[in-house]
């Protein structure tokens, strides 16, 4: 029997038209823009073209991205003309530079969404990359605020590892922190050991990560060491203190224990400010093989390590950064703002109290007191904020104690309002009083004596001029009389 060959992959109708722009566009701009070779279709149906575009001519200053007299590059047309080109550099040389991703990745578009024009075919992608190598060359990318991110644009997050939560302040150096599990999906990261299961991580400074930080061992030694060369992963360029620091602290935690390490890496062009956090992890069984490793010798002395260990996988847990010095509140700019550390009491846990209370924890107040004395039945379910577990607890109790299920704090519950008797009342007069003096006063249209409304006939309903809604008698509001009725005075 002879065999069938697989159908060759071959462009889609728009990946076509794509193309046949590209050619007509590189013969018409030959030599600046050149297809050197034929392009593959891949079996995820992205098609590869590899293209030459002539830089040699273009204006370079100090501090510029250094271009050769032509540089090669890859173009990949998506399967969908939805999803803009991608430009990948057959080399790492871009490495560390703004706006260059996984080493190799040009970043043309930064809001894809709205900056690609699926109409517009293939003449803007190529204008956008001779924008790019110009504003490289010369050095134009504003580090502060480009895309220029510590760890390459990599993306470190393994499927299934739960998220680690750092909300206080870290800072460049080595340091010893705890994790302490949370949920099973949740790790919090904290300076001081919260309970007996605590279990100490090290925190590891390295410098830029521009092609990540690795999925093995060896990898993660090995690029937090190397330069951007050629070939970043030699053999002899591991990282000595970083596994110093690993082993030490896998030799303190217990038998059978996860090993986890938080990387703290430096901006490149910023290095005061506050790191990048990586947390990775590694299983069990290769923390155990560390562990008797630095039980043989100091971990200083830690020499080449075995290939079941050099190997080991690297499980990166995904790292909600919530540092007060990196990250801003969505509400900052909003009316809720004024809740933000304030203690704020909650008199009645009922059908708008208890929802009140959730509102103002979720604005940030930093302190509660609730006041409630009734208890929770069922009946309450179905407009107060209570559910099945808190039936039989007084109101205050179990508002308290949904609300630091929704933000970390110590809500304070009262068995009852405060006295009546107490700063209630007057405040109470004095708010009455303000109402009073800021009411408005009763205003009398201009209109002409022939237009105001007189008896009325049969069949004519008198006519209504103004608001209506102002039209009230004046004695219902007794402290507000108009300028022209008020009593002169007696000489």
């Amino acid at each position: 029997m002879s065999k069938h060959k697989q159908p060759t992959a071959r462009p889609n109708l728009s990946q076509r038209r794509l193309l046949e722009e590209l050619t007509a566009l590189a013969t018409a701009h030959e030599p600046d823009l050149r297809i050197t070779g034929r392009a593959r279709t891949d079996t995820d149906g992205l098609v590869t073209v590899p293209i030459s575009v002539r830089t040699g001519n273009m204006p370079h200053t100090p501090g510029g991205l250094q271009l050769k007299e032509s540089e090669d590059f890859l173009l990949t047309l998506p399967a969908t003309p939805m999803t803009p080109p991608q430009v990948h550099t057959p080399h790492i040389r871009f490495a560390g530079t703004p706006h260059v991703l996984q080493g190799n990745r040009l970043c043309l578009y930064l809001d894809p969404a709205r900056e690609w024009d699926p109409a517009a075919g293939i003449t803007p992608v190529i204008n956008r990359l001779w924008q790019w190598l110009t504003e490289a060359a010369v050095g134009t990318f504003d580090a502060a605020t480009a895309l220029y991110h510590p760890v390459g644009g990599v993306l470190h997050h393994t499927p299934g590892t739960p998220t680690v939560v750092v909300r206080e302040p870290l800072s460049y150096r080595p340091a010893t922190v705890w994790l302490t599990q949370r949920t099973t999906d949740r790790l919090d990261l904290t300076s001081a050991p919260a309970d007996s299961h605590s279990h100490r991580t090290p925190i590891l400074p390295v410098d830029t990560l521009p092609l990540g930080a690795g999925s093995t061992l060896a990898e993660l030694l090995t690029l937090t060491r190397s330069t951007v060369t050629d070939n970043p992963l030699s053999a002899d360029a591991a990282s000595p203190a970083l596994l110093t620091a690993l082993a030490a602290s896998a030799l303190r935690n217990s038998e059978g224990t996860t090993q986890h390490f938080i990387l703290a890496v430096r901006h490149p062009t910023a290095p005061a400010a506050p790191p990048f956090l990586l947390a990775g992890r590694l299983q069990p069984q290769a923390s155990d093989m560390l562990r008797r490793l630095a039980q043989q010798a100091t971990p200083s002395r830690i020499g080449s390590l075995p290939d079941d260990l050099a190997h080991a996988s690297i499980e990166w847990c995904y790292l909600s950064d919530e540092r007060l010095e990196v990250t801003t509140r969505r509400d900052t700019l909003r009316p809720v703002r004024a809740f933000q550390d304030c203690h704020v009491h909650i008199w009645g846990c009922g059908g708008i109290g208890s929802w009140a209370a959730e509102m103002v924890a979720r604005a940030g107040a930093s302190h509660l007191s609730l006041s409630d004395p009734g208890r929770v039945t069922g009946g309450l379910l179905v407009r107060q904020n209570y559910t099945e577990q808190h039936i039989g607890m007084t109101k205050a109790t179990a508002l308290a104690s949904h609300l630091r299920t929704i933000r970390d704090g110590h809500p304070a519950p009262r068995p009852r309002p405060p006295d009546r008797s107490g700063p209630s009342r007057p405040h109470h007069r004095r708010h009455r009083q303000h109402h009073r003096r800021t009411l408005p006063r009763p205003s009398r249209p201009a209109v002409p004596p022939q237009s105001r409304p007189g008896p009325a006939r049969h069949g004519q309903p008198h006519r209504q001029l103004g608001n209506p809604h102002h039209c009230r008698p004046r004695h219902l509001h007794p402290s507000v009389h108009h300028r022209s009725h008020r009593r002169r005075p007696r000489p």
